[in-house]
């Protein structure tokens, strides 16, 4: 018996035929509706998509917005906010970033007919050093970029998400990944499973997400990645933190593959700092805590952040290499930067993700504070 993809409200579910009719025989619900014929089919549909279509207002006016098929993001589900659990618009900021990104990774030839120029443009690498402030939803984001090329440019290839030294929070990582497909359970030919290579997650367009721990040996066997994600790159606890990316960037080159390395800094040393200091082919992005203002945050919370004693507000929040305001060291100048300074040898400890607890995912949400009235009327547009 044939097997069909169908929409019951927000879930897309493949049933057997006679299934789906005796259902809405019984159900007498019109809003069942026939998708397509098969994961395959709805993969190429969602790489048609939009990432975002740049209506703020549609998930709060409309209910159903998901049955108009506008983009990938109103597809899974816009971010939710970690207090209400409501979905809540990107903001302006996270919008420039996936803008940049898209159009950056987007083929563009002078000449439609030129297949060479297509094949180069694919072998061409694009790494992005993404320099943010803590809690500010660049790891959500990121991970919907990924999905989002993971029905197009990425489509067959794997990609790696690399984060921590044990490995639990690439896992974490991966954990918020799936729940990306939650709506579109079809296109996912196996949930997250361990293997002996690493855990990993496959699509049924053969495209396979894995999570490492960071180490040199972190991606072997199947060399064949269109994306690897280095999360929080800054802070893994490693006295040198170079062979690691000595491993990662034939594989990159030699694929043509994005790299995302994504980090609130710390300290100035290691790999990040270095990459931040002489970028080379990196396209270097910033993003501070002021970017949240009037969407994420609004300025007395910003203020409260800056004021803190628990972190070094200069460094997690104001994308600044210090070694911390209330080291007895004290912080290191511009001057001995340019010195070429690596660091001191401080304990990282309470940074090792060994002593990382989850509870409800909510590290790097995106949670929005600020009165979202105002942006209502705002469309932002993805090309």
């Amino acid at each position: 018996m044939a097997t069909k993809l169908i929409r019951i409200g927000k879930q897309y579910i493949e049933l057997k035929s006679d299934i789906i009719q005796e259902a809405a025989r019984i159900s007498g619900v019109s809003v069942v509706e026939e998708i397509s014929s098969g994961g395959l089919e709805l993969c190429k549909q969602l790489g048609k998509l939009k990432f975002w279509c740049g209506d703020n207002t549609l998930h709060i006016d409309n209910p159903d917005y998901r049955d108009n098929g506008c983009c990938l993001t109103h597809t899974v589900g816009l971010p939710v906010h970690s207090a209400t659990k409501q979905e809540m618009p990107l903001t302006p900021y996270q919008v420039e970033f996936c803008n940049y990104i898209i159009n950056d990774t987007k083929f563009t030839p002078t000449n439609k007919e030129d297949e060479e120029q297509r094949i180069e443009f694919l072998r061409q690498y694009h790494l992005y050093h993404i320099n943010k402030g803590r809690q500010m939803g660049f790891t959500e984001i990121v991970l919907r970029l990924i999905q989002y090329f993971c029905f197009s440019r990425y489509a067959g290839s794997n990609v790696g998400i690399i984060a921590g030294n044990t490995g639990k929070l690439a896992n974490k990582d991966l954990r918020r990944f799936a729940r990306l497909f939650k709506t579109i359970p079809s296109v996912v030919e196996q949930w997250i499973k361990s293997t002996k290579e690493g855990t990993c997650l496959k699509i049924v367009n053969e495209t396979i997400i894995w999570a490492f721990p960071a180490s040199e040996e972190a991606i072997t066997g199947d060399t064949n990645y269109g994306c690897i994600f280095m999360d929080e790159s800054a802070k893994w606890i490693m006295v040198d933190d170079q062979p690691v990316f000595n491993s990662i960037m034939p594989i990159v080159k030699s694929n043509g593959a994005d790299l995302f390395l994504v980090s609130t800094p710390k300290k100035p040393q290691k790999t990040f700092y270095h990459i931040y200091k002489e970028p080379g082919d990196f396209v270097k992005l910033e993003y501070n805590i002021w970017k949240t203002e009037g969407n994420l945050y609004i300025r007395s919370q910003i203020e409260k952040m800056l004021a803190s004693t628990e972190f070094d507000p200069n460094q997690e929040y104001l994308c600044q290499f210090t070694i911390g305001k209330d080291s007895i060291l004290g912080v290191v100048t511009e001057q001995d930067r340019e010195k070429g300074f690596k660091g001191f040898d401080v304990d990282d400890s309470m940074d090792d993700d060994d002593n990382f607890v989850e509870s409800e995912d909510d590290d790097d949400e995106i949670i929005h504070e600020a009165d979202n009235n105002n942006n209502n009327d705002e469309k932002w547009q993805f090309n």
